[in-house]
């Protein structure tokens, strides 16, 4: 029972993708119950928002992470970064309802650090508005390994500002520590709860088929869509849908439709009913982001995983789940039709495994939160 309706400010800034904005729209989701959500949010955002109750959100002006030059980049506009940032701190300023019962922070301080300064100054507006109220972090399970000077200043923000670190994994598959060598430093504030997903169907449609091959939400994978539809002619039993980003210009869509030389493929732009349609595929081909593996595997739909070449995350969650029999890993020699054709085989036809993956981290967080809030918080 809740003492009185909480209202909670949530920052969310995604780089590459769409994987943080999808985990942090389901946290807010089971939030919604008893908080009104107010979310700030940067970079790639859905074509259209989820209604919840009480929820507000804004949309900052779009910065990303070029993947061959590491730089940001506002796509959106000709403005320099600076002017960007200026631009992106005074719609904070005018979109915040202050006060907040609670803030939470998407990744921050172990990724987003280029963007400190953001953050940092609302860090500040929120003391000087709120007071002493919880700031909580969000964070994936594997990190980008830092330097030691590097992670030692993850542990002093985290020390400085934040209540609670929840980590969105399972530790029995993978460990925090496994990413981050100083988490024993952060252990008394640090909570596994389980990866983010969206609930499993209440009922299983029969398997067909079809394979679903995606790309994700951002811009990399599409090495992994022309291989697939180069294979498709090798399985003309099989229907493989090839979904592209939703950034996907119809240009780029186009070149991959002129690769299509058999009937049994169908190229399509981002689908919103991803899930519902891993639950009667054959197969999943995809990338190796937490949101996608575990949209695969809540679905419990056999799967290959291509790990982003950028860094080390998805090679070795991918690499993780393998090793429990969830996925099967594909590497670059893999993506010639004949290898490609043989893996899909071998992955349909093997035993999907019993166990099971805490994958109920939205609720969790949320149940986490309102204990917090309502044991812990005072007001004034």
């Amino acid at each position: 029972m809740h003492s009185k309706r909480r209202k909670i400010l949530f920052y969310c800034q995604s780089l590459v993708g769409l994987g943080h904005l999808t985990s942090s729209l389901l946290v807010i989701r089971e939030m919604s119950t008893y908080a009104d959500v107010n979310l700030i949010y940067g970079g790639q955002g859905l074509q259209q928002m989820p209604e919840f109750p009480g929820f507000r959100h804004l949309r900052l002006p779009t910065i990303l992470i070029d993947s061959a030059t590491d730089e940001l980049y506002a796509p959106d506009s000709d403005k320099t970064i600076d002017v960007v940032l200026a631009e992106r701190a005074k719609a904070i300023e005018q979109f915040v309802n202050w006060p907040y019962d609670a803030v939470i922070i998407e990744f921050f301080p172990f990724g987003r650090r280029r963007l400190k300064k953001e953050i940092l100054g609302l860090f500040a507006s929120v003391k000087q508005q709120c007071g002493a109220i919880p700031i909580f972090c969000f964070v994936r399970e594997i990190l980008v390994p830092a330097v030691l000077e590097a992670e030692q200043r993850m542990v002093k923000l985290v020390q400085d500002h934040i209540h609670t670190v929840f980590v969105r994994g399972d530790q029995d598959i993978v460990r925090f520590e496994e990413t981050f060598s100083l988490t024993a430093e952060i252990a008394d504030r640090l909570v596994y709860v389980g990866y983010v997903s969206p609930p499993p169907p209440e009922s299983w449609p029969v398997r067909q088929n079809n394979i679903v091959v995606s790309q994700g939400g951002g811009e990399i994978g599409k090495t992994l869509l022309r291989a697939a539809i180069r294979t498709a002619p090798l399985l003309p039993n099989y229907h493989f849908l090839v979904v592209t980003s939703s950034r996907a210009s119809a240009s780029e869509i186009a070149e991959l439709q002129i690769l299509v030389s058999s009937p049994n493929v169908q190229v399509v732009s981002f689908l919103n009913n991803f899930q519902e349609n891993l639950q009667s595929a054959a197969l999943s081909i995809s990338l190796g982001g937490d949101n996608t593996l575990m949209d695969v595997i809540s679905t419990r739909t056999p799967a290959l995983a291509y790990p982003y070449a950028g860094n080390s995350e998805q090679g070795l969650r991918i690499e993780k789940l393998a090793g429990k029999g969830f996925v099967l890993p594909l590497t670059e020699t893999d993506l010639v039709p004949e290898r490609l054709g043989t893996k899909i085989r071998e992955t349909i036809n093997q035993t999907y495994p019993q166990q099971a993956i805490a994958i109920n981290g939205a609720a969790e967080i949320s149940r986490r939160i309102s204990a917090i809030l309502e044991g812990e918080f005072c007001e004034g």
